[in-house]
């Protein structure tokens, strides 16, 4: 049983690897550093044996001569996860769905086959599209047994990054999401093909969190308590990445939950952020740890150990609010093995920004406020500017081509992150505070506590209705989205 798996599995591997790291470290103070280099050496083979399956990756579905045809069938049946049988919402019965790989310029064509007993449709979360017609329209509901053409057409100059995709039927998201419907989607270039990041291994991390019941059923999304959910790496629990002393490899990390905060770390292994939704980072950022909140996606470079040994990729441990917080728990195990490499640096500067938005005069601004009102005896309702979303109304009418400084209230005391569709944004600053330093646009930022986020956007290229809303997706399916419309 899946459940049964990941309490033995991750018990077991954070026990051993955290006796090897007390080890390490007492010798450490006692002993020279060859010696040291001598027991991780010996730790690296025992403790390499309570990690998990070698990490595995979804099926990749590319584009060719401009064009990803491919179809995705949703259904609710058997899949594996972490090698065992399992029931689970899926595209093409994967988990993670699989991964679509396209290059600016192209066109996604997509048959989209619900055979699900609840309505569904098609999201590219990140991509600037069209939100209209067939395209990444989220007001079209594609009913049960029903066939849908999907055509997404990239713009030649789409930034190239991570993105990911997933259901948005109002009321339902929630539900499909936290059933396991997500999937990468990658465009290609831009910081693929710059020094000390091209030719560089390249691994995927999709992390989902969904919980399952004794017969490896999925648990329905209203029932699911966050906190005895199982996370897994591209479908698996605490699987083994590898690389070599002095290496640098590529990671792309995406939270595919509904509502878990990732606050990630490695011990030993700074993490140096190179990208940011989709969208490269001007230089390199080193951390320590790293927040992806629901929804983001971070790339970032790794660079193995001097130290032969087995290292804790990690969801630390994040206090967000009274309400809201996330244990510690293992996600994966890096094994550093094998022969030393010399000449992998981490890049320095890497693209520059396509346009800072800061100190220019905008065409207006707009104030919108998240507000959470649980005074009333019907439950807890979850509000934008105190209503809750309205499929047939608009909340906001907008130019096209409009620049606007949007000013977005959190009057409540939880974290909600902001997620708006097609047009990403910059933010300028934060409960108010200008922000010194702008390292990248974004599709999805937390709001903070009784706080606020200023963001600046340019609304470009497609006319049509989209929306906004709290990428908890609880939330967003119980009210807590707006409809912008570009006209």
């Amino acid at each position: 049983m899946v459940n049964s798996i990941s309490r033995r599995r991750l018990l077991t591997a954070g026990s051993a690897l955290a006796a090897a790291s007390v080890s390490t470290q007492a010798l450490g103070q006692h002993h020279g550093h060859h010696e040291v280099a001598a027991v991780e050496k010996k730790l690296g083979r025992s403790v390499a044996q309570v990690t998990g399956d070698e990490l595995r990756f979804p099926e990749v579905r590319r584009s060719v001569n401009g064009v990803l045809e491919t179809t995705l069938r949703l259904s609710y049946g058997p899949t594996d996860i972490d090698g065992q049988r399992a029931t689970a919402m899926t595209f093409e019965g994967s988990y993670p769905g699989p991964t679509l790989m396209a290059q600016p310029g192209d066109t996604l064509r997509i048959k989209f086959i619900n055979d699900l007993a609840d309505a569904s449709n098609l999201h590219t979360h990140g991509l600037h599209v069209s939100p209209s017609g067939n395209s990444d329209n989220v007001f079209l509901v594609i009913q049960p047994g029903e066939t849908f053409d999907y055509e997404i057409k990239i713009p030649e100059d789409h930034p190239s990054g991570t993105y990911w995709y997933h259901p948005h039927v109002h009321g339902l998201t929630f539900s499909q999401v936290s059933g396991g419907l997500a999937g990468a989607l990658i465009i290609e270039g831009g910081l693929d093909e710059l020094e000390g990041i091209k030719g560089r291994v390249d691994q995927l991390l999709v992390i989902q969190s969904v919980q399952f019941d004794d017969s490896n059923t999925i648990v329905p999304a209203d029932d699911q308590e966050m906190h005895f959910q199982t996370r897994t790496v591209n479908g698996q629990i605490n699987p083994t990445l590898r690389i070599r002393p002095g290496e640098v490899q590529r990671w792309r990390l995406v939270n595919a939950t509904s509502e878990t905060y990732l606050m990630i770390g490695m011990e030993g292994h700074p993490l140096y952020q190179i990208s940011k939704d989709g969208n490269a980072m001007t230089r390199v950022e080193k951390l320590e740890r790293l927040l992806i909140e629901p929804g983001c996606r971070a790339d970032v470079l790794v660079k193995g150990h001097q130290f032969l040994g087995s290292w804790e990729l990690r969801k630390m441990l994040w206090l967000g609010s009274e309400r809201q917080y996330e244990p510690d728990e293992l996600l994966a195990t890096l094994v550093v093995e094998g022969e030393a490499v010399t000449d992998h640096v981490i890049p320095t500067a890497l693209l520059p920004l396509s346009e800072d938005l800061r100190g220019m005069p905008v065409d207006r601004t707009r104030e919108i406020r998240f507000s959470v009102d649980r005074s009333q005896p019907g439950g807890t309702r979850f509000l934008i500017d105190g209503k809750q979303v309205d499929m047939g109304r608009v909340d906001q009418t907008v130019q096209l081509g409009a620049f606007e400084e949007w000013v977005i209230y959190n009057d409540s005391p939880d974290w909600h992150p902001f997620h708006i569709h097609v047009n990403d944004f910059q933010v300028v600053a934060v409960n108010g505070v200008p922000v010194d330093e702008v390292l990248s646009f974004e599709d999805t930022r937390g709001l903070p506590p009784n706080g606020s986020l200023t963001i600046r956007h340019r609304f470009l290229d497609f006319t049509g209705k989209f929306v906004y809303h709290c990428h908890l997706l609880f939330h967003e399916d119980h009210g807590m989205m707006g409809i912008v419309e570009v006209v």
